[in-house]
């Protein structure tokens, strides 16, 4: 089953996409998805027209962006706090993604080299690839996951159209529930894909 875990709609900025862009695509690919906005929870679980369909949030803050499931939009309250904030969504039974880290906006520019080695021993995943990032950021990203042994997931980050299902997450079992997919990354049962979205 592959679930692309990073995508944005209308309650993030800089999109115009709508559910109704990715369902279409997704139904014709056979692939299900997940809607992150930033620093909000798009209220949506099950299915649509046959596609499945999770709600995350990309919580932007000081440190990175990361990606949260399974944790109460509440979490972005403490994203500045980044401890309280790990503690938080852990305690709540989720899990925390390091986006794109070697992006301009993931954990790896935090110049502290010693603050950003002690937030990725903190997270549950790190996302390998990302539809928005350059190649070689990909490889960067999974060595760091390999060095720090972390699940490696896959999101297109997408914003606009040209941006839907170019890579995503493999999972080795089917997910039916938020539960479910953050059990799997939670074991590692899992693994980055690209997706050949040109149909």
């Amino acid at each position: 089953m592959i679930i692309d875990l990073h995508n944005h709609c209308e309650l993030s900025k800089n999109t115009n996409l709508k559910l109704d862009d990715y369902v279409k695509k997704a139904k014709v690919l056979g692939i299900s998805l997940a809607i992150t906005e930033h620093n909000c929870l798009y209220n949506i679980s099950g299915k649509i027209n046959g596609v499945s369909i999770f709600s995350g949030i990309e919580v932007l803050n000081d440190y990175g962006d990361f990606i949260v499931f399974g944790a109460p939009e509440s979490c972005v309250e403490l994203r500045n706090d980044f401890l309280e904030f790990v503690s938080y969504v852990h305690k709540s039974g989720g899990i925390i993604i390091a986006a794109h880290p070697f992006s301009g906006y993931g954990v790896c520019r935090v110049n502290d080299k010693k603050l950003a080695s002690e937030i990725i021993s903190l997270v549950d995943a790190i996302e390998v690839y990302n539809g928005k990032v350059a190649y070689k950021c990909w490889l960067q990203a999974k060595e760091l996951a390999k060095a720090y042994k972390k699940t490696q997931t896959g999101g297109s980050d997408a914003h606009n159209i040209d941006d839907l299902f170019k890579v995503g997450t493999r999972f080795f079992d089917d997910i039916d529930s938020i539960n479910d997919l953050v059990s799997a990354i939670k074991e590692g049962r899992c693994e980055p894909v690209i997706i050949n979205n040109k149909q």
